[in-house]
């Protein structure tokens, strides 16, 4: 199986960037799309304590502060690679978090944002007031925002002009998948190897059976006896899923509604392809570049 349609749909990549869907709202600024309230944690605390903040919070990313000031961010993929190289986090948050040399203003806007957030593999952005945190946004905030904006109401199963959208219309087809066999540390070797979040298990025939996250792996990784557990032991067997054919603006408004970074697309029972929230991103993209 191949694996670059999949890894396309968790970085947008610089070659989509084209087109600034966000350039027709020229108004909109940082501070009219971010989350506030960001948990977040200082560069002292040590590490153990940021893994239990990701996984209770259920979270994918902490941005570290320094008396309140940001200074890093640290990820579920920052612990993952190294826990795949063989260290089992002991010392700080400062030992791990990367350098944040990317944040943005309250009063930047939007299509700025946009145009880092294609062109680079990050996944959120943290918005700065005064040289401190304020918030952050992220690719699921800027689908909200073209749902709320771009989409008219008499027409909200249309995520583009012209005629009602279907799954199959967005879906990335090149698929990474794990046997349920497979054991943790395989799936920890694509996971960091292929800079994806998250792995679908699938049968023989290609029938869903559940789906093993950077959160599922963090969770059970520190564990030494547990790199070599079968992933159907760990993996979240109840999984929201969509036909192939099913509304596009449904798929978006669940991506976003239930905070997934990806839904899996069925033929069937019968795993075809995946939509993420960067395919929603790309697709819209793409459509506004005709």
């Amino acid at each position: 199986m191949t694996c670059d349609a999949y890894c396309q749909s968790e970085s947008l990549g610089q070659s989509t960037c084209l087109n600034n869907p966000f350039d027709e709202m020229d108004d909109l600024l940082a501070r009219d799309v971010m989350q506030v309230g960001v948990v977040s944690i200082d560069r002292k605390e040590p590490v153990q304590k940021a893994v239990t903040l990701l996984i209770e919070r259920d979270i994918s990313g902490l941005p570290v502060t320094c008396e309140g000031r940001l200074d890093g961010m640290l990820s579920e993929k920052d612990l993952l690679k190294l826990l795949y190289e063989g260290q089992y986090l002991p010392g700080l948050v400062e030992d791990y978090m990367t350098p944040y040399a990317t944040s943005f203003d309250v009063e930047d806007k939007v299509s700025k944002i946009y145009r880092q957030l294609a062109e680079r593999s990050f996944r959120r952005v943290p918005i700065l007031y005064q040289q401190r945190l304020a918030g952050m946004i992220t690719r699921a905030d800027l689908v909200r925002v073209l749902m709320q904006k771009l989409c008219p109401s008499a027409h909200r199963s249309d995520l583009v002009p012209g005629g009602e959208m279907r799954a199959e219309d967005a879906m990335n087809f090149g698929l990474l998948t794990l046997a349920p066999q497979a054991t943790l540390y395989e799936a920890m070797d694509l996971i960091a190897r292929h800079h994806v979040t998250g792995l679908p298990v699938v049968d023989g025939g290609m029938n869903l059976l559940g789906i093993i996250t950077e959160k599922d792996v963090l969770r059970c990784a520190t564990d030494p006896e547990a790199l070599e557990a079968p992933v159907e032991s760990l993996m979240t067997r109840s999984v929201v899923s969509f036909n192939r054919r099913a509304s596009l603006y449904h798929i978006c408004a669940c991506l976003i509604e239930q905070d997934f970074h990806r839904v899996p697309i069925l033929d069937g029972t019968r795993l075809v392809g995946i939509i993420s929230r960067s395919d929603i991103l790309r697709h819209r993209t793409a459509v506004f570049k005709r």
